[in-house]
């Protein structure tokens, strides 16, 4: 049975040296003689259409911008990227995830296994991020950016694609995605898909541990056994301790193993399909 393994892009696959914030800040100054200021998990993990959004209301006073003027930021974005990706290269600043291209390897060889992005960058901006390390060669499809302002829109996009590529219908069940803030283990377990996280990205570790992923992990070199059980690849070797991964059908035994001060909602978490139904509401 194939299943669809899904990647974030900055932070899961690469460290681009902050690219995008540099190049989405310029933006808005260049279209608008301001300087945006915002931390930079204000945008992390969101798609680059509601970044636009999110970063023009700050500018304007909460006012939303027009579909022009989203078409407007959009085409300087893009402009301005290429420069923003050169600069981060020459200054050494951009890297790969450690283990992250022998995992991509090893899963392009199993024939069972469909490779996609899963990311909030535009689809052009997502290639120009991933050409200086090769691994858009990997990835002949997948969800980006330009498919809506929220994450689930751009999830299920990518499944479209893949059901029309493959002329086949996925459930949910066979859908893993990897990321590596809240957002994106919130979108997919808002759609019904596996989720796992890594820890070592740009998201906020408190925020991480209450979205209660399947997997936590620090990334794909230290944890890629565990990688390759939760993804259905390999079985529970011995010398896998106990508590270094939470394994669905086991969640509840492994975050008690290793977890300590687990509060209520968290261990809810592990089990509702959307955040909502938490009496004490979203973690966004």
């Amino acid at each position: 049975m194939k299943k669809i393994v899904l990647f974030d892009l900055d932070g899961t696959l690469v460290d681009a040296g902050g690219c995008g914030c540099r190049a989405f800040v310029r933006t808005m100054e260049e279209l608008y003689g301001i300087t945006p200021k915002f931390e930079h998990t204000f945008i992390s993990g969101r798609t680059d259409l509601d970044n636009f959004s999110l970063v023009y209301g700050l500018i304007k006073k909460g006012k939303k911008p027009s579909a022009a003027e989203l078409k407007k930021m959009r085409a300087k974005y893009l402009e301005l990227l290429p420069q923003e990706v050169q600069k981060s290269v020459r200054l050494k600043k951009y890297k790969l995830v450690p283990g992250v291209k022998k995992f991509l390897e090893v899963l392009a060889k199993d024939k069972d296994v469909v490779l996609g992005l899963g990311t909030g960058n535009l689809e052009q901006g997502a290639k120009l991020k991933l050409t200086p390390c090769g691994l858009d060669k990997f990835f002949a499809l997948g969800g980006y950016g330009d498919d809506g302002h929220t994450r689930e829109e751009m999830l299920q996009a990518a499944v479209k694609r893949a059901e029309k590529k493959f002329k086949t219908k996925f459930t949910p069940d066979q859908v893993f995605v990897i990321g590596d803030t809240h957002r994106d283990v919130i979108a997919a377990k808002n759609c019904g898909f596996h989720n796992a996280v890594l820890t070592t990205g740009f998201g906020e570790a408190q925020k991480i541990q209450r979205a209660a992923a399947e997997l936590e992990a620090r990334d794909f070199a230290k944890d890629f056994t565990s990688f390759c059980v939760w993804l259905g690849l390999k079985t529970d070797p011995k010398g896998v301790k106990r508590g270094s991964y939470i394994m669905p059908a086991t969640a509840i035994e492994h975050v008690f193993f290793s977890r300590t001060g687990i509060d209520e909602d968290r261990l809810k978490m592990l089990r509702i399909k959307k955040y909502e139904d938490l009496e004490s509401g979203t973690i966004m």
